[in-house]
């Protein structure tokens, strides 16, 4: 008897002692999971006050298609300038407002072998492959002479699109203002525009299956830019040379900036409704958005006859 009670003491004991056990282990850990919850708020908190949002899981988390090296000759400080940049924008996270690094003519004018790399021409200027001395590879464009836009306004763009970053644009990583010249830079997109891949000979026919991952990057792009990028942006010349594939053939938009609001190249796809109003809207970019999807199911180039396969398709839906 005596020992049956004291098997029952020492059992009471036990389940005591594990009881108190169990106790200290829950209060620890409701303490760590508030803890966590509170930075968590704190962060979103942080987050809010940041003018550009991010699109969720397709906010950008690594841009570039480039190549990293050690150092960099940036005008601004020495350190390198594709790191400098990520790294601005990794502890931003994603938005990078006055962080982008200004490299000298002298430097671009060595990395793209006197500008004689052109790889790109348009109504705003050319584009050449520059190979850094830190050993990254960036496409530097080179803004035409005759642009209206004065340094002011030069410099307010670079600070606006600095602030742009989602994995479906073609981001900026740097500029050059000197004597006049104004040179944007951005990521390098080893596959070239979506309009050489559609239209010329020495590229393979498009997959299905790329087609389609094609016009979803471009849709989330202009999302970002219409819904994401505070204050909204309007592309305005969205078509297949102005998008740009990486080298996983994945698409981004290019060539976009306040700089649109001065010159847009003359195209077939304006939306009708800027031809009667001359005033842009998102419309016009969805309508844009349109046509390129006929160019990708098509092949066909607008200034080829595939505006009339628009034109009775939007009469049949009537």
């Amino acid at each position: 008897m005596k020992g049956e009670s004291s098997q029952l003491i020492i059992g009471i004991s036990i389940g005591v002692v594990i009881g108190v056990l169990l106790a200290i282990l829950a209060f620890f850990s409701f303490r760590y999971h508030r803890k966590r919850s509170q930075i968590g708020n704190s962060s979103s908190r942080r987050a809010a006050t940041i003018p550009i949002r991010e699109n969720g899981g397709d906010a950008s988390t690594i841009m570039s298609d480039s190549t990293v090296g050690p150092d960099s000759p940036m005008k601004s400080g020495g350190r390198n300038g594709l790191s400098f940049w990520l790294e601005t924008f990794k502890k931003s996270n994603g938005v990078s407002v006055s962080g982008i690094p200004e490299y000298s003519y002298k430097d671009l004018q060595k990395a793209t072998s006197n500008f004689t790399t052109v790889i790109g021409q348009g109504a705003f200027g050319s584009v050449y492959k520059a190979q850094m001395l830190t050993g990254e590879t960036v496409a530097a464009k080179v803004l035409a002479t005759d642009s209206k836009q004065g340094e002011k306004e030069f410099r307010t763009e670079v600070m606006l699109l600095g602030r742009l970053h989602h994995r479906n644009l073609v981001n900026l990583v740097g500029y050059c203002s000197e004597k006049g010249r104004h040179i944007l830079i951005y990521v390098y997109m080893t596959k070239g525009s979506l309009s050489s891949h559609l239209y010329s000979e020495n590229h393979e026919p498009l997959k299905w299956d790329v087609r389609i991952n094609i016009a979803l990057d471009v849709a989330r792009g202009l999302e970002y830019l219409h819904d994401g990028a505070v204050p909204p942006v309007i592309h305005r010349d969205i078509k297949s040379s102005n998008i740009l594939l990486d080298h996983s053939m994945r698409a981004r938009v290019a060539d976009f900036g306040l700089s649109r609001e001065e010159m847009v190249d003359k195209h077939a796809a304006n939306d009708p409704e800027y031809i009667s109003t001359r005033t842009f809207t998102k419309k016009s970019d969805v309508y844009s958005y349109g046509v390129l999807l006929f160019e990708l199911i098509a092949g066909r180039n607008p200034q080829q006859g595939l505006m009339e396969y628009v034109e009775l398709v939007c009469s049949l839906s009537l």
